[in-house]
C-alpha cells in the first residue's frame, strides 16, 4: 500500500465517540473493498495470454464492479448522513412529543433502514461476480478472490443487521414487513451466490 493515510483516517473517524461512521458505513466499506479487490483479479487476468479467450468477459465484469464499488462508496457515505438524521429525530422527539416529530423519526429510521438495504443488494452484486472471477481469474490470484468473497459476505451480513435494527424501532408495519420480506429473499439469494464462489475457488486446477 502506498499510502495508509486514508485507511487510518476512515479507522479514526470508525474509532471516534460519535454515532456515525458506523457498522452500516463498514459494510458498505467492505463491500467496496470486496469489488476492488475483484476488479484488481480482472486487471491482472486480462495481461495473460492463457486467458485471452474469457478477456472480453473480463472485461465487462471489471466494468460492472467498477459501477459496484463505487455506488457502496457513496452508500457509505449516505448511510452514516441515514444514521445521523435518525439521532437528530430523536432528539427532536424527545423535546418535542407531537405527531410530526413521531413521523419525521419513523421516516428517518426508514430511510436509515433502506441505506443499508441498498448496500446489501449491491454486495450480493458483487458476490454474484465473484463467482464468476473465481472460474475465470487468474490462479495466483485465487487469494484475492476469496478474500473478495469473504469482504462481500461481510458487507452483506452487516448492512442486514443495520436494516433490522432500524426497522426495529419502526411502528409503520407495512414498510416493515415488506423490507424484512425482502431481506429474507435476498439473504437466501446470497447463500446461493456465495457457495457458487466459494466451489469457484475449489474447482480451480
Amino acid at each position: 500500500m502506498k499510502s495508509a493515510k486514508g485507511l487510518a483516517s476512515f479507522c479514526a473517524e470508525l474509532s471516534s465517540d460519535q454515532p456515525s461512521p458506523g457498522g452500516g458505513t463498514a459494510s458498505a466499506a467492505a463491500g467496496a473493498m470486496a469489488a476492488s479487490l475483484l476488479v484488481m483479479v480482472c486487471g491482472i487476468t486480462l495481461k495473460s495470454k492463457k486467458h485471452e479467450n474469457e478477456w472480453d468477459e473480463l472485461r465487462l465484469l471489471m466494468d460492472k464492479l467498477v459501477l459496484d464499488r463505487d455506488e457502496l462508496i457513496q452508500l457509505a457515505e449516505e448511510d452514516a448522513n441515514a444514521y445521523d438524521l435518525v439521532v437528530e429525530a430523536a432528539k427532536n422527539r424527545m423535546l418535542s412529543d407531537t405527531g410530526l416529530a413521531a413521523r419525521k423519526y419513523e421516516g428517518a429510521l426508514l430511510d436509515a433502514a433502506e441505506v443499508p438495504m441498498k448496500t446489501a443488494l449491491v454486495c450480493l452484486r458483487v458476490m454474484e461476480k465473484a463467482a464468476r472471477v473465481a472460474e475465470i481469474g487468474k490462479k495466483s490470484a485465487s487469494s484475492d478472490v476469496g478474500v473478495a468473497i469473504r469482504l462481500a459476505e461481510a458487507g452483506f451480513r452487516g448492512a442486514a443487521m443495520n436494516v433490522r435494527i432500524n426497522l426495529s424501532g419502526m411502528a409503520d408495519t407495512y414498510h416493515v414487513d415488506s423490507l424484512s420480506e425482502k431481506l429474507s429473499n435476498k439473504k437466501a439469494e446470497m447463500e446461493l451466490a456465495l457457495q457458487a464462489a466459494l466451489q469457484g475457488l475449489e474447482k480451480r486446477p
